[in-house]
């Protein structure tokens, strides 16, 4: 794998477009499809433009292939963020939950009050056609 096929990679990890890092880096257009059709490589002023650009990109690995794409530190921040979310995300699983419970309860009470309601008009009804008659 080429070093512009390892940053398309990348690119899509981070759901960018080529022709919006072409743009943020500096780069003319088609400049990153035409080194990856080619099967080129990056110069080094355009691999700093890179590296300033997206700090969380492993140049190690964009460059050779070896270790993982994101740095490190990166990846321990996306990591808590992901375990933080997930644990926010159970506890307002719970708490929908109960919400969803207390709302079923409350439903069948109206459907019994509204029961009640509808005996209680037959029988007025029943008494009026008795009082009327």
């Amino acid at each position: 794998m080429t070093v512009p096929e390892r940053f398309y990679e990348f690119m899509h990890f981070k759901q960018l477009k080529p022709r919006t890092v072409e743009i943020e880096c500096g780069l003319s257009n088609g400049y990153l499809g035409k080194q990856r059709k080619n099967k080129g490589s990056f110069g080094g002023n355009i691999l700093r433009k890179i590296e300033q650009k997206f700090p969380e990109l492993n140049m190690t690995w964009l460059l050779s292939g070896d270790g993982d794409m994101l740095n490190t530190k990166y990846r321990e921040v996306r990591s808590l963020s992901i375990d933080t979310v997930e644990e926010e995300s159970a506890f307002y699983g719970s708490a929908q939950q109960e919400i969803i419970s207390l709302l079923r309860r409350q439903i069948e009470q109206m459907e019994s009050a509204l029961s009640d309601k509808q005996k209680l008009i037959l029988i007025l009804e029943k008494q009026l056609v008795a009082m009327e008659a």
